[in-house]
């Protein structure tokens, strides 16, 4: 199947549907990432209090033992610290993991100098200014988050304060990097690559199928109308949606209707009143002549009336003619109506043929399926004698005109060919017009002009095919086919 241009809607349709169902996506994966990460350093600021909670304790306890003597604080830290980090590999090794502790121990006297780290690069320094040893110092709970190097990660901090008979005396901070968070954040968007994956997939799949169904739609209702204009008639429009397409088609289709019919009418009003002049005038010559009583030759006056006779006739066929095409071309297709046997209705149209072709010296070669070739045209007969006609027409005595009627694949296929003289390049185009005709060999008389526009007619309301194939000298070929039923 081909793809429609970058410039059809198809494409505009599909972006704007994929637009619409990325974009909640994208959110709902933004919402789901940050309620991971806010669990996830929840749970972990909830674990350092608890820790920083124990350490605090037991620096007051210290506190209470040693006074401000800060190198035995600090050694005494250090022990703590120890302990503590022995307890937490201890837990992980109990389900077979090795972990590597980042967790970093500050300890604070009582007018924010460092007194203790785990991390050896802090001691002695001033950290009153911080914001979590601020108001720790002031008794209450202090948390911050540094930037640790350029960039490369962040470290956050929990700060208690530490009481001894009510009065604070120092302060301790437990901080860690969040590369671990990000690492589980990192992991557990991973985990959900795969079904984001297939859910943006099939998201896709849907939007290019239901732009495909909506543009689909449009492009028909195009395309009819495009063949509309171009003066094929009872092409109906796809009106089976309830959609405003649906509404769209319909209001199309009214308005296709009453244009035709209004069409329809001034073309053929233009056409029959350009045809009858002929006759019409030859007919009045005639009759002037004979009222003026000029004509005493019997002969003469027996020509007159004869020409007469013969403009009439010719009226009459033209006005048959017309009839016939007008119900043609004002009956629609009708998908319901019952199939007939094109074979059987060939063997008759044949056997009817034979006796004329041969009374006017024309052999007559019929080729017709044995088995049945049902197919849904109603005027098949017509069809096949106004192409017999044509041929018989056009094709000199001792000439020979060929007909078959065959199966090809899922159509039924009727060809007839003529051994007369051809037809010119410059007049196939027309010779399905309307009251085109050129003068018969056989007779020097011209026809209506309207068998092969009933013929075409027949073909394009019953959903056929006709070709026509002619070479100047060695006669025309016309091959018709319907689908079978």
């Amino acid at each position: 199947m081909r793809l429609p241009g970058l410039h059809s809607i198809h494409w505009k349709v599909f972006l704007m549907q994929l637009v619409v169902l990325i974009l909640p996506m994208t959110y709902v994966a933004f919402k789901v990432r940050v309620a991971i990460e806010t669990s996830y350093l929840n749970s972990t600021e909830e674990g350092m209090i608890d820790t920083a909670g124990v350490v605090a304790e037991r620096y007051a306890l210290l506190y209470d033992k040693f006074g401000a003597d800060q190198a035995e604080l600090a050694k005494e830290l250090a022990r703590i610290y120890s302990h503590l980090n022995d307890t937490y590999q201890a837990k992980w090794h109990l389900f077979g993991v090795a972990r590597k502790e980042e967790t970093r121990l500050l300890a604070y006297d009582g007018k924010g100098r460092v007194i203790y780290d785990t991390a050896g690069t802090a001691a002695g320094q001033d950290f009153s200014p911080w914001r979590d040893v601020h108001f720790a110092l002031q008794g209450k709970y202090g948390s911050r988050w540094e930037l640790a190097g350029r960039g490369s990660r962040v470290n956050i901090y929990s700060t208690l304060p530490v009481f001894l008979h009510g009065a604070v005396v120092g302060a301790v901070s437990v901080s860690k990097p969040t590369n671990r968070i990000r690492d589980f954040i990192s992991h557990s968007l991973r985990s959900l690559f795969l079904p984001g994956a297939v859910a943006l997939l099939l998201a896709g799949v849907t939007a290019y199928a239901l732009s495909a169904y909506i543009t689909r739609i449009i492009w028909d209702l195009a395309h009819r109308a495009e063949r509309i204009a171009a003066g094929e008639r009872n092409i109906r429009l796809e009106t089976w949606s309830r959609s405003e397409l649906g509404m769209l088609a319909r209001a199309v289709d009214r308005m296709r209707e009453k244009l035709e019919g209004k069409a329809y009418v001034e073309e053929m009003a233009t056409n029959l009143s350009h045809e009858l002049k002929t006759p019409l005038a030859a007919i009045r010559g005639s009759a002037e002549v004979l009222e003026d009583g000029a004509m005493d030759d019997p002969e003469a006056r027996a020509k007159f009336l004869t020409n007469i006779q013969r403009e009439v006739q010719r009226l009459d066929r033209i006005v048959n003619e017309l009839l016939k095409l007008s119900r043609i071309e004002t009956h629609a297709l009708d998908r319901e109506a019952e199939p007939v046997d094109a074979a059987a209705v060939a063997r008759e149209t044949a056997h009817t043929y034979r006796q004329r072709m041969e009374d006017c010296g024309v052999r007559f070669v019929a080729e017709i399926s044995s088995e049945p070739l049902r197919v849904r045209v109603p005027e098949l007969a017509q069809l096949l004698s106004n192409l017999l006609d044509n041929a018989l027409q056009f094709t000199p005595a001792g000439g020979a005109v060929h007909f078959t009627a065959s199966g090809r694949g899922h159509s039924a296929e009727m060809r007839v060919s003529d051994e007369g003289r051809g037809i010119e390049k410059e007049l196939l185009p027309k010779i399905f017009d309307r009251f085109f005709t050129t003068e018969s060999p056989r007779t020097g008389n011209r026809g209506t002009g309207l068998g092969l526009a009933i013929v075409k007619s027949i073909v394009t309301i019953n959903g056929g095919g006709i070709a026509v194939r002619s070479e100047q000298g060695r006669g025309s070929e016309f091959t018709v086919t319907f689908p079978l039923a």
